[in-house]
């Protein structure tokens, strides 16, 4: 009668660890699934603001194009009214000096 009532507990304790077993792979189950979609939504983040990166990296490449030819065209028109105004001021002087002899 013993052997009975012991099997029968040893049953009804399986029974309930077969019961948690469940409960806890549902637990997990639904945990991974909430982590799931928080990689999900953390991937779009990462993703809209390597984008914007991206993007903005290509402007700011685009303005240090502008600014470099911006110098490089003033350079030139600096050089060009220096030798222009030297290329004047050499034609006065030498009109100057035709006049006085």
């Amino acid at each position: 009668m013993d052997l009975e009532k012991e099997v029968a507990d040893h049953g009804e304790r399986l029974n309930t660890v077969e019961r948690d077993v469940m409960e806890l792979k549902k637990d997990l189950s639904e945990g991974l699934a909430r982590v799931d979609q928080s990689n999900q939504y953390l991937r779009e983040q990462n993703n809209n603001i390597l984008t914007e990166i991206i993007r903005r990296n290509s402007t700011a490449d685009q303005r240090d194009f502008e600014i470099k030819k911006m110098s490089k065209n003033n350079q030139f028109k600096m050089f060009g009214m220096i030798f222009g105004a030297s290329g004047l001021a050499f034609g006065l002087i030498e009109l100057l000096l035709k006049i006085v002899k």
